[in-house]
């Protein structure tokens, strides 16, 4: 686990009324103060991923192209559960069956038929490249995202703005120590929490985009590389100084 940190200390000694919004606050009445702001970043490994896959095939005929995709589909979901990835987990995403216009050669214009489905697989992290493997094994031809996250992001946030707190605890402590003063109870604390990451395959550039695989290269893995899924925490908190 990484933690990253900053923070700013502000030391008052007036009279300073709080009136921004905080998760916990009293009012500053005839108090002098110390104001802190601390941020910590934590970081964990990805426990979860979502994997997109998708299988699709072209026909001369509507009932062509919708039975070979139904058998392969049929395939590759097999497969899956042979695997002994729960059926719970895999989620179909989208179904299709659509006539199309080719251009076979000038002035001819040829119609085909594509189907195609596509589903997302969501196990653990560690279980991502399994599912990859085992899917293009058994028939699947796009691999187009895989996403990866935390198995409790509020846990995780949690976690962060406990660590920002306590940091701005041992701040105002060596402040207060440095300024002579003794640090007195809490009168407010405010805090923010970026965004918890959902990291894609786009965003974590490590390993796959949209792509079909040719099935000449099937044989060859596609090595699946899992983030670190980060959560920043920022507060400021007011300490009393006693008298």
């Amino acid at each position: 686990m990484t933690k990253l940190l900053s923070f700013a200390a502000v030391l008052v000694f007036s009279v300073t009324p709080v009136s921004t919004p905080a998760q916990f606050s009293r009012a500053v009445s005839d108090k002098r103060n110390i104001e802190i702001r601390a941020s910590e970043k934590i970081t964990v490994p990805a426990e979860i991923a979502t994997v997109k896959i998708r299988f699709q095939n072209k026909a001369e005929s509507k009932d062509a192209a919708y039975e070979e995709n139904t058998k392969v589909s049929a395939k590759i979901i097999q497969a899956l559960l042979d695997a002994k990835v729960p059926r719970g987990a895999i989620e179909t995403e989208t179904i299709s069956l659509e006539r199309q216009e080719e251009m076979s050669r000038p002035n001819v214009v040829r119609m085909r038929f594509l189907a195609a489905q596509e589903w997302r697989i969501h196990v653990k992290a560690s279980e991502a490249q399994k599912v990859v493997d085992v899917a293009v094994a058994a028939g699947v031809n796009q691999v187009s995202e895989v996403s990866w996250s935390v198995a409790d992001p509020r846990a995780l946030e949690a976690k962060a703005y406990a660590a920002a707190l306590n940091r701005a605890k041992a701040i105002a402590e060596s402040t207060a120590s440095q300024a002579g003063v003794k640090l007195g109870e809490i009168l407010s604390i405010t805090n923010s929490v970026s965004p918890i990451g959902f990291f894609t395959s786009d965003e974590t550039a490590t390993l796959l985009t949209t792509r079909r695989i040719p099935s000449s290269v099937r044989t060859t893995p596609l090595t699946l590389f899992p983030p670190s899924i980060d959560r920043e925490a920022s507060v400021t908190v007011i300490f009393a100084i006693e008298k």
